[in-house]
């Protein structure tokens, strides 16, 4: 790119709210230096993000603890629907059922001979515990810790990511429907 600014301090100004006609007059960018960083870092994710399967996982629970199912959306590489499940999980808790789907959906991307995973999830505290930024400090929860990240370390590669519930809609659906189907009316 021609110049000493570190991208570091340009994706930080960017990540901070400023806009792009100051980013370039802070940073000295010219339109085509812009572009050629946008394209580097474009370029970088899809190497990264290439040959990936999605995991989408849900657990849900109705009460705290109460009747519980787990949800789980695979997706190839390309987007394309490689398995979805819901299954019933008795009487847990909703962070419990959380841990659940994930191991869940990881056992069934291996069975499917899934080597690269990318797993969407929108309970934070799962996330931000499987990626280290959380301890788990409710004795419950760590053999469900212990065997997500033993399951992970069967994969290549792996990347665990917060999404909003709205983005994990069919996960969420599928882990109701699973309580649905195995609770009784009342």
């Amino acid at each position: 790119m021609g110049h000493p600014t570190s991208r570091a301090d340009i994706f930080k100004a960017l990540a901070q709210g400023l806009d792009l006609p100051r980013l370039r007059e802070r940073f000295q960018l010219t339109q085509a230096q812009l572009q050629e960083l946008f394209q580097e870092v474009a370029d970088y994710y899809l190497d990264r993000e290439q040959g990936f399967c999605r995991l989408y996982c849900d657990g849900a629970s109705r009460g705290n603890p109460g009747p519980s199912g787990a949800g789980i959306v695979l997706l190839n590489p390309q987007g394309e629907l490689l398995a979805q499940r819901g299954e019933y999980l008795g009487e847990t808790t909703n962070n419990v059922a959380e841990y659940q789907a994930l191991i869940m959906g990881l056992k069934l991307a291996r069975q499917m001979q899934v080597t690269r995973i990318q797993v969407f999830a929108d309970s934070l505290l799962v996330v931000q515990q499987l990626n280290g930024r959380y301890r788990v400090k409710s004795p419950h929860l760590l053999p469900f810790w212990q065997e997500a990240r033993k399951e992970l370390k069967n994969f290549q590669a792996y990347a665990i990511s917060h999404v909003p519930r709205e983005s994990n809609s069919r996960a969420d659906l599928l882990a109701r429907q699973a309580i649905d189907q195995k609770t009784p009316l009342r």
